[in-house]
């Protein structure tokens, strides 16, 4: 299946909950307001992000019928329906296909008995993608999550004429030699889509033209001027939104980690999506006091801090 290549910032949603836990799909008409009116071109829904191994797949299915509401010509909406089960996937998959405004799927690899065997990951690739065979499919390359340490540059070699859907890869991995062959593959004719955001600098120069992170939640605004610069060849400027990204990306992580820090700063923000469920710690309010100290330190909440 070739597609057009996803350009711009797919942000992955953090999932909302309320008090009890319980999931709040409420949250997601402002949710999508938000991410629209700041330039980002789409969501990536129930990936690591939005906590998905720590979600049911009735809430999943909630999460993605809500998120699909809001999809249109300029914000796509991709769903993540990889499991440790590939017959959940499956189901995940088909309802995805089901609903009017799903983009594409995705998949990471299962997470408990990992293969770094190419024929393994493009088998549970395919059950996975032909469950849902009119959309294009992703796979989601964590290896640090996963286990599954590959070349995935052998893997859509090895799936092209075996996953009629195979559309690229979610690359959230260091290996930019792999990353380049993925981008070169076949005359570039797969999408790879950058998913370090503190590197998207990195995969520009390699020549993606999309990115999926968890920071375009909360600053999209450094990212697309730092595309604008990169595509104008100014890379003096370039160099320094990614790393005023940076700056950023290093207060959000000395708080728990990227989804517990970075749902934080979406609240500082304005979009509460609660809590973390366990076995993910959460902010206390001292914590999250101090994450707000930190941040405006650096000018983050600040007009100025994404243009100048």
């Amino acid at each position: 299946m070739k597609i057009d290549k996803i350009t711009g910032l797919i942000a992955p949603t953090f999932t909302p909950y309320n008090s009890d836990s319980s999931i709040a799909p409420h949250v997601i008409a402002q949710y999508a307001a938000w991410l629209k009116s700041q330039g980002v071109s789409g969501v990536f829904v129930n990936g690591s992000s939005g906590e998905s191994v720590l979600l049911t797949t009735q809430e999943r299915m909630a999460l993605a019928e809500n998120w699909a509401a809001h999809a249109d010509a300029e914000f796509k909406v991709i769903v993540h329906v990889g499991c440790a089960s590939v017959e959940n996937a499956k189901e995940l998959a088909a309802h995805s296909q089901s609903l009017p405004g799903v983009y594409a799927i995705a998949a990471m690899a299962a997470n408990f008995f990992p293969s770094s065997r190419i024929e393994t990951v493009a088998e549970y690739c395919a059950q996975i993608a032909s469950a849902a065979p009119l959309l294009p499919f992703y796979y989601y390359h964590l290896p640090a999550a996963t286990g599954t340490h590959i070349k995935v540059h052998q893997l859509l070699n090895y799936g092209k004429d075996r996953i009629p859907n195979l559309a690229g890869v979610k690359y959230t991995h260091t290996d930019f030699m792999d990353m380049h062959q993925c981008i070169a593959l076949h005359d570039g004719y797969f999408d790879v889509l950058h998913g370090h955001d503190e590197t998207l600098i990195n995969g520009l120069v390699l020549g993606v033209r999309g990115a999926i992170g968890t920071t375009f939640n909360f600053m999209p605004k450094i990212y697309l001027r730092m595309m604008d610069a990169f595509d104008r060849h100014d890379l003096v400027t370039a160099r320094h939104f990614q790393r005023k990204s940076i700056e950023v990306i290093s207060i959000m992580l000395r708080y728990k980690n990227a989804i517990v820090g970075g749902k934080a700063i979406l609240k500082l923000k304005g979009i509460d999506c609660g809590s973390c469920r366990l076995p993910l710690e959460n902010l206390h309010a001292t914590d999250l006091a101090q994450l707000e100290a930190e941040l405006h330190s650096i000018g983050y909440f600040d007009n100025d801090f994404c243009t100048n």
